[in-house]
């Protein structure tokens, strides 16, 4: 299952699609897209995501910085 976060004051969605350091970031239209240092992308920020997003259940998910609960838990 791919992670993802919503911050409703920003209106910005993170999806994570692969662990790694973000080494470069490159905005393409209302995308961020992040990339790791083998030029893989690892994460897309989409920017005024109310706005660009189809409704779904992606404006419930947690707020960035809250940590991932963890399987066990």
């Amino acid at each position: 299952m791919i992670d993802m976060t919503y911050d409703p004051d920003a209106d910005a969605a993170y999806v994570y699609l692969g662990k790694g350091r973000i080494v470069e970031s490159k905005e393409v239209g209302p995308f961020i897209l992040d990339y790791d240092d083998q030029n893989r992308v690892i994460g897309i920020e989409i920017l005024d995501a109310s706005r660009k997003l189809a409704p779904g259940s992606w404006k419930h998910a947690r707020l960035p910085g809250i940590r991932k609960p963890d399987a066990a838990e």
